[in-house]
C-alpha cells in the first residue's frame, strides 16, 4: 500500500476530515492521526518534510487557504507532492457525486501554489483521457452520482498495464499532453 511505501521513509501523521476514512487505516502505519481540515492542519509551522495531498484540493471551498496551510507547516526545503483531477469542462456528475469543488488547469495549479519555489506538474491517465472525456462530457446533464464501477479482472489488468506505462513514461521525464489527473510536486 501507498502508506507502507511511506513508513519505510520516517514517521507518517495522517489528517483528514472525515473520521470513517481515518478509522480504515491500520494503526501499524502512522505516529498520530486526526480529523481536521486541510485548512486548519492543526500542526506547528514547519512541522514537515513532506506533506501529502492526493485528491484533496478540489475538494476544499478555499483551496488558496489550504495551499497557504500546506506551505506553513511545511519546513523550509521541504516538497508537497499532489494529485489533482483535470480540466474544469470535464466536471460532471462523477465530481458533483465526488463533492469536487473543482477540476484544475495547469495555470491554475501553477497560480494556486505560487509561493513554492519550484514546481513540477504534468499530466496523469492520459490514454483513458479520451474514452472518460466523451463519457462525462455525455453525461454533463444527469444527476450527481459516480460514473465508478466494478470492472472485470481481465479489464483491469489491461488499465493496470496502461497506468503502469504511464508512471514508467513519467519517471522517465516524458511529460505526457493531457490527462484525467495532474500530479505534480513543489518545493518550499
Amino acid at each position: 500500500s501507498d502508506l507502507d511505501i511511506l513508513n519505510r521513509y520516517g514517521d507518517i501523521f495522517i489528517c483528514d476530515i472525515n473520521k470513517k476514512a481515518l478509522d480504515l487505516i491500520n494503526e501499524d502505519f502512522y505516529i498520530e492521526k486526526k480529523v481536521c481540515s486541510a485548512t486548519n492542519l492543526q500542526y506547528p509551522n514547519e512541522k514537515f518534510d513532506v506533506v501529502c495531498l492526493f485528491d484533496v484540493f478540489e475538494h476544499i471551498k478555499d483551496d488558496k487557504k489550504g495551499a497557504t496551510e500546506v506551505y506553513r507547516v511545511l519546513k523550509k526545503g521541504g516538497f508537497l507532492f499532489f494529485t489533482v483531477p483535470a480540466f474544469n469542462f470535464l466536471y460532471s456528475a462523477h465530481d458533483k457525486a465526488l463533492k469536487h469543488v473543482r477540476r484544475y488547469n495547469k495555470k491554475k495549479i501553477y497560480q494556486l501554489l505560487k509561493n513554492f519555489k519550484y514546481m513540477n506538474i504534468g499530466y496523469w491517465n492520459s490514454f483513458l483521457f479520451i474514452p472518460l472525456a466523451i463519457l462525462r462530457l455525455l453525461k454533463k446533464k444527469s444527476k450527481p452520482k459516480t460514473d465508478y464501477f466494478d470492472l472485470p479482472t481481465s479489464i483491469e489488468k489491461v488499465f493496470l498495464k496502461i497506468l503502469t506505462l504511464e508512471n514508467r513514461l513519467i519517471k522517465n521525464g516524458y511529460k505526457l499532453p493531457l490527462g484525467l489527473s495532474l500530479v505534480g510536486y513543489c518545493k518550499k
